[in-house]
């Protein structure tokens, strides 16, 4: 939601993958800004921009996403994060593996004219059962890192809509698909940005609710 800026660079990084059979479905919350001018400006039919009210949960923006896409695979990307150009590839050739769920460290960026990325948001490799060390030990798989097959998706009934989990939704997502499948694979290699700067929906009060809720959960 009025994310344009932020917007149009996740959506060139996505352009510059040297894997090209993409679409993107950007799922927007009625904004106000110019958002559906610099989506038709990239003039790509690859693109799609669909509008929808989410009253302030974003799970349900991303459930319209993964009802509406046509691949077998669904990857996500926050409109302020980017990805490098080799990350749709690599992912790839790792769910071709064997893989059912792929996920990369990113590297950590707190300034809008950062030049230097220095530190990472790192991930962890997650030993089997997966389930078991996702709930002790913590969520490790940053959300614009992942790809995943969309049947698992599907299978579990999609991304928690509860109020509870806004936040840690993806956390949630995790747990519930690990519950299906112990083939995650960690990617060693930072295939992306992180913003920190501002505008997260993340904070350390809301962290604490979200720990009790999944508490509760499991």
């Amino acid at each position: 939601y009025n994310r344009v800026h932020d917007l149009e660079r996740a959506l060139k990084s996505v352009q510059s993958q040297t894997f090209t059979n993409w679409e993107v479905l950007i799922v927007d919350n009625h904004s106000d800004d110019n958002t559906d001018d610099v989506v038709s400006g990239f003039n790509d039919p690859r693109m799609r921009l669909i509008k929808i009210h989410n009253n302030g949960v974003i799970a349900a923006s991303r459930n319209v996403g993964i009802r509406e896409a046509s691949g077998a695979y669904i990857a996500f990307l926050d409109s302020d994060d980017w990805w490098k150009p080799e990350k749709l590839r690599l992912s790839l050739d790792a769910l071709n593996a064997g893989a059912d769920l792929v996920y990369h460290d990113l590297f950590l960026v707190t300034k809008t004219d950062q030049r230097l990325f220095l530190k990472k948001v790192t991930t962890r490799g997650l030993t089997r059962p997966v389930f078991d060390n996702l709930l002790t030990n913590g969520n490790c798989i940053i959300n614009s890192s992942v790809v995943v097959k969309k049947i698992l998706l599907t299978s579990i009934g999609g991304i928690s809509e509860d109020y509870d989990l806004i936040a840690v939704e993806d956390y949630d997502c995790w747990l519930r698909i690990a519950k299906l499948t112990d083939k995650f694979t960690r990617i060693p290699n930072s295939l992306g940005y992180y913003w920190a700067g501002g505008g997260n929906i993340s904070n350390l009060k809301r962290t604490i609710e979200n720990v009790d809720a999944i508490v509760l959960r499991y």
